[in-house]
């Protein structure tokens, strides 16, 4: 109960940041060149993402790259694929995990952005459940805050706070997650 009156107040908070955030934004956005001008090329950007998860009981590495295309000044998405490895040190065992994912992310101010993510993933079912076949698929649902550093004319290097909505994932075994990005426009 105190795990979704926390999870809904945080939601609830970060809409009221973002909707205050839009106006000085909006500010700043003449001083930007619209997306509406720019080439197919100009406004795809690729990059990917590191994660990195250690516990007392596992180990938890990601390489995620991806795609994007912006499709206004404050709003993009693109596709990726994840490529994961998990490891459980308690028994001594891995295994990989892979599949694809897609994502949105709001520029709430040049600098920090609301980030969400639908990913599924493809397990090995003898390490996370029992009698379930050979691989199974699990689908996690993301959603949090970045900021985003500029290292050159068309790079970013972003962090990102998120939060996974799936409470039986098998791969997650802690909220939150922290990731951290680079893209690169093309």
């Amino acid at each position: 109960m105190k795990k979704h009156f926390l999870t809904r107040s945080s939601l609830l908070l970060l809409l009221l940041l973002v909707l205050n955030s839009f106006s000085l934004y909006a500010d700043n956005e003449d001083d930007e060149p619209d997306v509406r001008d720019l080439t197919f090329k100009e406004r795809v950007y690729v990059g990917g993402s590191l994660g990195l998860q250690i516990s007392n009981f596992a180990t938890f590495v990601d390489v995620s790259p991806m795609v994007g295309y912006r499709l206004t000044n404050r709003l993009s998405s693109g596709i990726g694929l994840k490529y994961q490895y998990y490891h459980e040190k308690l028994i001594g065992y891995g295994t990989h995990v892979y599949g694809g994912s897609v994502f949105a992310k709001a520029l709430i101010i040049p600098q920090a952005f609301i980030y969400g993510e639908f990913e599924t993933l493809n397990l090995e079912a003898p390490y996370f459940r029992e009698n379930s076949g050979d691989r199974f698929w699990e689908q996690n649902y993301f959603a949090g805050l970045g900021f985003r550093q500029q290292i050159g004319p068309k790079a970013f290097f972003n962090i990102m706070l998120l939060y996974n909505f799936n409470d039986d994932s098998f791969v997650y075994f802690q909220n939150p997650i922290f990731r951290f990005s680079i893209e690169i426009g093309l």
